[in-house]
């Protein structure tokens, strides 16, 4: 959550200035399949962080912030979680998510930072690297487009679980999450002065 600042109007629930809040936009997305979210610290607090509309929509989400194995361990990691988990990490090994056997898969890791800083936590923590990992082969463009990305085919970490979902459990309804994220760049786009507003490509379609 970030910290609200003296006097400033902020959502009780995210803590963010009702401008770019979209907590009344999130409805429940009833995953079976759990998600935990290996957070880099420098993303905590950030405004242009997705991680809140899982939090807020997903039913089954835990987030853990650190960058060492150390670190995740006191933050409630245990050896015991990794059973039966996938990671959702491009990498030589990983398999192409949509063409994949996942009836194995109980649990699911999905790293939140930069890509510099998640390729980090992955090479602080030894036992992720032993784990089934999996990334997309044909995922869909990203419309965040108020954050800088490395690439088209790198999508916001609401994104990513969204569309990871919509594999693992093909009657879930992740809806919710896309309108959310449709939702929060709209608002964010709003709030950047007209004259810069060129620099931002629109969105593509839903």
């Amino acid at each position: 959550m970030v910290a609200p600042k003296p006097g400033r109007p902020t959502c009780p629930q995210c803590g963010l200035h009702p401008n770019i809040c979209v907590c009344d936009r999130c409805r429940p997305v009833p995953n079976r399949t759990p998600v935990t979210v290996l957070q880099h610290p420098s993303e905590v607090g950030r405004a242009k962080g997705t991680l809140r509309i899982l939090q807020r929509c997903l039913g089954s989400v835990r987030v853990l912030v650190g960058e060492t194995a150390e670190q995740f361990e006191l933050a409630g990691l245990a050896s015991g979680d990794l059973t039966r988990t996938g990671l959702l990490f491009p990498g030589p090994t990983s398999q192409p998510l949509e063409q994949a056997d996942l009836s194995a898969i109980d649990h699911w890791l999905v790293l939140d930072g930069t890509w510099r800083k998640a390729a980090r936590i992955l090479h602080q923590n030894p036992a992720l690297a032993e784990l089934p990992r999996y990334h997309f082969a044909q995922p869909p463009t990203s419309r965040y487009v108020v954050r800088k990305a490395p690439g088209d085919h790198h999508l916001a970490t609401a994104e990513a679980v969204s569309y990871l979902l919509k594999q693992a459990e093909p009657d879930l309804d992740t809806g919710p999450i896309d309108d959310a994220m449709t939702a929060l760049v709209e608002q964010q786009l709003a709030q950047i002065p007209a004259p810069l507003r060129h620099r931002y490509p629109k969105p593509p379609p839903t």
